[in-house]
């Protein structure tokens, strides 16, 4: 998505969704969800092959965390300043280092490092004013048809769902008419 950005004159601006509302809080085992699901080993190499051409590690990570709270945390981040840093640091956590993003424990290690008042936080999950706002939009995303992650809607236009190799995103753009951004070039003023 940074790709977009800096590629294109367009601002990407990412939307909370809960994909799986049903994982219990302490979470549970991706290879359960995939067996329900009929998805399985293709499922996963075919993300991992995409993770690797976006220069992404991806750790082997079999457990589904309960990602309430984590989007939770990114929205109380955005409402100080903060969203692009903790939402950089939850996807680290999770799909590189394999991190449980539903624990408590690592979820203030993310806004501390992130200077967010972690003392704060604690406060605005037990009033739940965010848990509100994560269910109303995954709510409103579902009746609007989205199904899956990634959902990237381009210009209330058009909509691509899953993980896409970046020259669909791109001919994308263009065929909506975004303008591309003027190449920058390094050491020149």
């Amino acid at each position: 998505m940074a790709q977009f950005e800096e590629e294109f004159e367009v601002t990407v601006t990412w939307w909370p969704f809960e994909l799986h509302p049903e994982t219990p809080a302490a979470g549970v085992n991706v290879d359960e969800i995939l067996r329900r699901t009929g998805r399985g080993r293709a499922y996963s190499e075919n993300l991992k092959a995409y993770a690797a051409e976006a220069g992404l590690k991806l750790a082997s990570n079999r457990w589904l965390a309960n990602s309430h709270r984590s989007l939770e945390l990114a929205e109380f981040a955005r409402d100080r300043g903060k969203f692009a840093a903790v939402h950089e640091a939850l996807f680290r956590a999770y799909f590189e280092d394999a991190q449980d993003i539903g624990s408590a424990p690592v979820l203030e290690a993310i806004a501390a490092a992130a200077g967010l008042d972690v003392e704060e936080w604690k406060v605005e999950t037990l009033l739940g004013r965010y848990a509100q706002l994560i269910d109303q939009t995954t709510l409103l995303a579902r009746q609007k048809g989205v199904t899956s992650t990634p959902t990237i809607i381009f210009d209330d236009r058009m909509v691509v769902t899953g993980a896409q190799d970046y020259l669909v995103y791109q001919d994308v753009l263009r065929r909506l008419g975004a303008a591309p951004r003027e190449p920058r070039h390094p050491g020149i003023v």
